[in-house]
């Protein structure tokens, strides 16, 4: 057996109640430029008990909340988890909702062996992200949490109510942190589509009361947004001004920071085949590249 090495993934079983268990792998987290949404940040930092910088976690005896974070997509959700984690430099674990989700799917699932003879196909036991998560004291996203049925979500009472573990009904056992450490380290947090609630896909109330608080993140300020196309993209003073003009039309204030990343990238890489753009060349992308609005 191993031990978890801390943000990095060994690969090798560990013992859980008993059981060899393989421990997800944390997610690789981008190493980007983070703009704005200093107030978001400070709500998380506040909610998860940091330090008033974000660069470690606080022993207050207080208990962390689990704070959700609710928006269009492209708004940035994940971007805002990103750089907390970036911050506090520990290791990030992340499941995306979807409506197949099960239960088991939060705690262990039976896999075959990488690397072993198939004609026999050994199987074995492999934790969750939030199950690894839990395990080692680290943080924890559960994106789109929306989109899971009421029934795949009722494991993460016990997870969210100070009890700190989650329960596999394929061996029986309870999974919780490995030490006091990693109890105190665990960290829980949701995004969520509105728009998918408006179409029925709501919280359960349960679930909702231990998500808060509830965040909302909308488009940031315009500012925000040329510094994000600026530090992303790096386009000339002209282009970004000539963004800055077709933006501030009142068609335009629905549209995401994904998809005004998108269009500038469009416009820089005409710029590319036929040069210069001419005044207005926002006006005349595709408005397919939209896709569609919020």
């Amino acid at each position: 057996m191993s031990e978890y090495p801390g943000s990095e993934y060994s690969g090798a079983p560990v013992l859980i109640s008993g059981n060899e268990v393989l421990l997800a792998e944390p997610a690789i987290v981008p190493d980007h430029p983070f703009v704005g949404r200093e107030a978001e940040l400070r709500i998380c930092r506040v909610a998860w008990g940091t330090s008033p910088d974000g660069t470690k976690l606080a022993d207050n005896g207080l208990q962390p909340l689990s704070f959700r974070l609710e928006g269009a997509p492209g708004m940035g959700k994940n971007e805002i988890v990103y750089q907390i984690a970036r911050t506090l430099n520990k290791p990030l674990f992340i499941i995306q909702g979807h409506e197949e989700l099960t239960p088991e799917d939060l705690a262990l699932l039976l896999t075959p062996t990488p690397g072993a003879d198939y004609g026999t196909i050994p199987l074995q036991l492999r934790a969750s992200p939030l199950a690894t998560a839990i395990h080692v004291g680290g943080l924890f996203f559960f994106d789109e949490i929306n989109r899971v049925p009421e029934r795949a979500l009722s494991p993460l009472a016990s997870v969210l109510d100070g009890r700190q573990y989650i329960y596999s009904a394929m061996t029986g056992t309870n999974i919780g942190p490995r030490d006091d450490e990693a109890r105190r380290g665990f960290r829980f947090c949701c995004a969520l589509n509105p728009a998918l609630s408006n179409a029925g896909y709501v919280l359960p109330e349960y679930i909702e009361q231990r998500t808060l608080p509830a965040i909302e993140v909308q488009a940031p300020p315009p500012s925000d947004l040329r510094r994000i196309i600026e530090t992303t993209l790096k386009p000339s003073r002209e282009l970004l001004d000539e963004f800055e003009a077709w933006y501030a039309r009142e068609e335009n204030h629905e549209m995401s920071v994904r998809q005004a990343v998108t269009v500038v990238n469009y416009v820089m890489s005409l710029m590319h085949q036929v040069g210069d753009p001419n005044p207005g060349v926002f006006d005349k992308v595709p408005r397919s590249l939209f896709g569609r609005r919020r």
